[in-house]
């Protein structure tokens, strides 16, 4: 068996393991893809958005080919496709560049060949110039327009510079790859421009990329609006999960402090939120934008595009470690936020007390102090996150650098032309424009995967509903309860708060139980309905142990008055009716005129449905109690726990309370915890409580004669309070 700091620390190790690999970000993702409706659309937006920047970064090429070089956009087309069937690579020579070099014949120059070439093959080699083909002579683009046709055998006319003779030769062409056919659609399209018209083909090819970058815009707005769609549908899921969980949780979950749950469901949800939102934004859509890209940059130049790709995991390894570190620290941010919030939770609804104790500077020292736990946290996440996109962008800047000074001698040798180099350039800085990015995303996912940890672990937390499965309902209340030898103690405490108590009450009796304060009277009633589980003992109703019995049902049998009364922010009505909301309007009237509420109801501006604020701040304590003592009543459960009901109550309203619970407890079992002897001095039976044990048990009148305990409370607090 492992012990509890044991279990934790397996937890913690295995928690730190999990994070790091993104498992509670890839959960996150499951309450995405119910809400696919929304989802399917979003992604298809993205591809299109993705397509449009694809097409937008390779329209360089074509309008820079009808700005710049002689051959124009029909002579480009034609002689990509004449290198893809010739297996070389050609220059464009205009008049100018032959009048430069001295070179009197020839506008295509051969300037790569390789030995299984048809050019090869026929003779030719490299620095010889292509003439004419199937007696077709001209400029360049006449005759890569006569290479690209569909005839089978060519007769090429060529001039060899090392004889300085015009010879002719058959060539048998190669047929063209798969990997040419959307050039060969581009061709068909190209073709419907007249030739050598380069305004009319320039405004035409801007029109049409204009209409392609509507489109893609227009895509990405929608896939952005249904990703925010689709992560609010998927946070409020979440939320939804988290408090129906959070209902179910053990009370000692909650013993200790709320403020973190609090910050979970603000804090840590907006965290998730952004987290869900950078991934679809740009996780998802900056690789997909990338990858048209990349094909256009292995169609220029394979061999460098994939020495470059290289580069992409030595970024994941940098992503990784320093994303660890980001984690890490905003983990222990969120908890701080929690603490930040209980505090300022705590200061803010005791602010009467603050101001009248002028403790307002200690109460600001105390925040800051926890502010200055929260901005350190903050400055080291921020340093990590500040310092992820310089050392990628550095990095970059190095490799581009690199390729930049390949590519430019490249052009100096003339093995690609200007248009061509400028293109390469943009598409590589189009696939390493995403990683930029991604390192500004990365340090958010790992924020939004932190966050995802500490609401799964709240999430897959033990419901204390799990542990009724095969238990037994119990129905109705015939015999009595009987606490047989219980022993409770807090989480993270020293001493049990109830220790070896044993009782017996019987059906119909009102028992009082009185003590000083901490003496275990409240946690002693508690345990009755199972808010706490016993350390040892047992607690039986009607000889059945409460820890086989349902919970649900064991709780039905009891209504609860506690000793700060909880009004939640609804209507008067609500409020009365919250143990049972189906109750006819009848009855909750009724419960209201016999707790006395009625009374000041009826002075309210919307009668029942007037809100009563947030922990009914519209109301006085003793409205306030009152109010819960008529939910109590409406509850009409067997079983009844009266937790210093009347303390806040005036002494008439207390008079009315009393003529009340007369009616009320008759045939009741009734469990009194009180300070004044009016609420007491009805009981059947008293217990004195002191230091978790039961000291006495009998009436008043046995009591003060044998207790100095019972006494001693009853001179000092009883008679006057009484």
């Amino acid at each position: 068996m492992y012990g509890k700091s044991q279990v934790k620390s397996r937890q913690a190790t295995s928690g730190d393991i999990r994070g790091a690999t993104f498992v509670y970000f890839r959960r996150l993702l499951t309450y995405v893809w119910p809400h696919k409706r929304y989802l399917v659309p979003a992604v298809i937006c993205i591809f299109i958005m993705a397509g449009a920047y694809s097409v937008g970064i390779t329209s360089v090429m074509p309008i820079l080919k009808i700005m710049i070089e002689d051959e124009g956009l029909h002579g480009w087309v034609d002689r990509v496709l004449t290198e893809g069937r010739l297996d070389c690579q050609l220059n464009v020579y205009s008049a100018m560049h032959r009048q430069v070099e001295g070179i009197e014949k020839g506008t295509a120059r051969i300037v790569d060949l390789d030995e299984d070439s048809p050019l090869y093959k026929a003779g030719m080699r490299v620095d010889d110039f292509i003439l004419g083909v199937n007696k077709v002579e001209g400029d360049a683009s006449l005759v890569f327009s006569e290479l690209t046709g569909p005839a089978e055998s060519l007769t090429i006319k060529y001039f060899d510079v090392h004889k300085g003779l015009d010879i002719t030769v058959p060539v048998t062409p190669r047929p063209l790859g798969w990997e040419y056919k959307p050039l060969q659609a581009i061709r068909n399209l190209v073709y419907l421009l007249p030739r050598g018209a380069r305004m009319q083909s320039l405004v035409t090819v801007l029109i049409v990329m204009m209409i392609i970058v509507v489109v893609g815009k227009i895509a990405r707005v929608l896939a952005n609006y249904l990703m925010v769609l689709v992560n609010t549908r998927a946070i409020i899921d979440i939320r939804r999960q988290m408090y129906s969980h959070v209902l179910n949780l053990p009370l000692a979950r909650f013993s200790e402090s709320t403020s973190d749950t609090m910050s979970m469901f603000v804090q840590d949800m907006g965290d998730i939120f952004r987290g869900l939102n950078n991934f679809f934004q740009k996780m998802v859509t900056e690789p997909v934008k990338a990858v048209g890209v990349f094909f256009v940059a292995l169609w220029l130049n394979w061999q460098l595009t994939l020495l470059v790709m290289l580069a992409a995991p030595l970024a994941a390894v940098l992503f990784r470690k320093l994303g660890k570190k980001i984690r890490r620290a905003n983990r222990k941010l969120l908890i701080n936020y929690g603490k930040m919030l209980g505090r300022l939770e705590s200061t803010l609804t005791g602010m009467r007390v603050v101001k009248a104790y002028t403790r307002e500077h200690y109460e600001r020292r105390k925040l800051f102090g926890i502010d200055r736990v929260v901005l350190k946290q903050q400055l080291r996440m921020g340093f990590i996150e500040a310092l992820t996109s310089p050392l990628v962008e550095v990095s970059a800047f190095v490799g581009g650098s690199l390729i930049i000074i390949y590519f430019a001698k490249q052009l100096f040798d003339g093995h690609i032309d200007t248009p061509a180099f400028i293109t390469m350039l943009i598409c590589l800085a189009a696939i390493f424009d995403p990683i930029r990015k991604l390192s500004a995303v990365y340090p958010k996912l790992q924020r939004a995967n932190a966050a995802a940890q500490r609401v799964f672990e709240l999430i897959d937390s033990p419901s204390e509903y799990e542990e009724d499965a095969g238990k037994n309902r119990i129905s109705g209340f015939k015999q009595g309860i009987e606490f047989d030898n219980v022993t409770f103690t807090y989480p993270n405490s020293a001493r049990p708060a109830v220790r070896n108590v044993s009782l017996t009450v019987n059906k119909g009796e009102i028992v009082a139980i009185v003590g000083p304060n901490g003496s275990g009277k409240t946690t002693l009633l508690s345990l009755l309905p199972r808010f706490f589980s016993m350390d040892n003992g047992r607690i039986l109703i009607d000889g059945q142990d409460v820890s086989q019995i349902t919970l649900r049902s064991l709780r039905e049998m009891f209504s609860l008055i506690t000793q700060e009364s909880v009004i939640f922010p609804d209507t008067v009505y609500a409020n009365i009716a919250y143990g049972r909301p189906e109750a006819p309007d009848e009855q909750v009237i009724d419960a209201a005129r016999k707790a006395f509420v009625d009374e000041f109801i009826q002075q309210m501006p919307k009668k029942y449905d007037t809100p009563v604020g947030e922990h009914g701040a519209t109301l006085s304590g003793g409205q306030r109690q009152r109010l819960a003592i008529a939910r109590a009543i409406l509850r009409d459960a067997p079983i009844l726990i009266f937790d210093e009901a009347t303390s806040q109550v005036d002494p008439e309203s207390e008079l009315k309370i009393h003529q009340a619970l007369d009616t009320i407890l008759k045939d009741r079992t009734s469990f009194i915890i009180a300070h004044r002897f009016s609420t007491i001095s009805g009981a059947d039976r008293i217990v004195v409580m002191d230091e978790g044990e039961v000291v006495a048990i009998g009436t008043h009148d046995k009591l003060i004669e044998s207790c100095p305990l019972y006494r001693r409370l009853y001179e000092t607090q009883f008679r006057n309070a009484g």
